[in-house]
């Protein structure tokens, strides 16, 4: 397995930092000795430019000259990606948000490192305890691994107890998380998108219910329409993605239910 880990922290010794180093140790500690760290605090990264050149032929990535191109290799052949980043005023903080953005070229990676085989650890730290500060921002990272068909892993601590250097429970469930790691594969992206363009292939049906549900480009919110009982909020995904999962199963494809619900 071959990992990249992002801190985003200005602080290389904060929480999430910390929580990246057990989560890590944890990996090596079954075996898992390929690790890439990136301190994007220290990288000139600018803001996407929304130019979308990275998305036409010859896909060579970003055109923007910047240290990106150090970490475009580094997320093209990892199998693990870790964003571990702190809470700043409800959402993730800047320097992580910067790369996130930046994330477009992924979009046409080759088939032997898709997104769809990719796993993403969420490794985040909090102090106000708000549903629109830390839900909103392990919501995201959900619902953008829900998408992109990755395996979705989340530690999170509340930092208002002081530094999770100080919390063994908390180190020990980190660095059992890398070790759950212990018998990995890349997984066979062996389920098509049944939206006609999307060109996703995933690893399951579950994860291809997932990736339908959370889509919202006007190909899949066509065929959510059709084929769902009702439009996706955050409360009813759990709903929904059975009701995908069920038509996309071999022998499936009935109706969508009517339930006067709007669509």
């Amino acid at each position: 397995m071959n990992a990249l880990v992002l801190k985003a922290s200005p602080r290389d010794d904060g929480n999430t930092a910390t929580l990246a180093e057990r989560f890590t140790a944890g990996l090596r500690d079954v075996g898992h000795e390929q690790v890439v760290e990136f301190l994007l605090n220290e990288l000139e990264i600018r803001p996407c430019q929304a130019c979308n050149r990275c998305l036409r032929p010859p896909f060579a990535g970003c055109v923007l000259d910047d240290d990106f191109q150090s970490v475009f290799p580094a997320f093209r052949d990892a199998d693990l990606v870790v964003f571990a980043a702190p809470v700043y005023w409800w959402h993730v903080c800047a320097q992580m948000k910067t790369f996130i953005d930046r994330m477009h070229p992924m979009l046409a990676l080759g088939r032997d490192h898709a997104l769809p085989t990719k796993e993403l650890v969420l490794l985040t730290a909090y102090v106000a305890q708000d549903p629109y500060g830390i839900e909103l921002m392990e919501k995201t990272f959900a619902s953008i691994a829900g998408w992109a068909g990755m395996g979705f892993h989340l530690a999170s601590f509340h930092a208002a107890r002081g530094h999770v250097r100080d919390d063994a429970a908390k180190l020990s469930e980190v660095f059992e998380l890398g070790r759950s790691f212990a018998d990995w594969q890349r997984p066979t992206l062996s389920v098509p998108c049944p939206v006609d363009g999307c060109g996703f292939r995933l690893r399951s049906d579950a994860a291809a219910a997932l990736h339908l549900v959370m889509a919202a480009d006007d190909g899949h919110l066509a065929w959510k329409q059709a084929h769902l009982s009702a439009r996706h909020t955050l409360d009813n995904t759990e709903a929904l993605v059975a009701e995908a999962r069920r038509l996309i199963e071999p022998g499936g494809g009935e109706p969508k239910a009517d339930t006067g619900a709007p669509s």
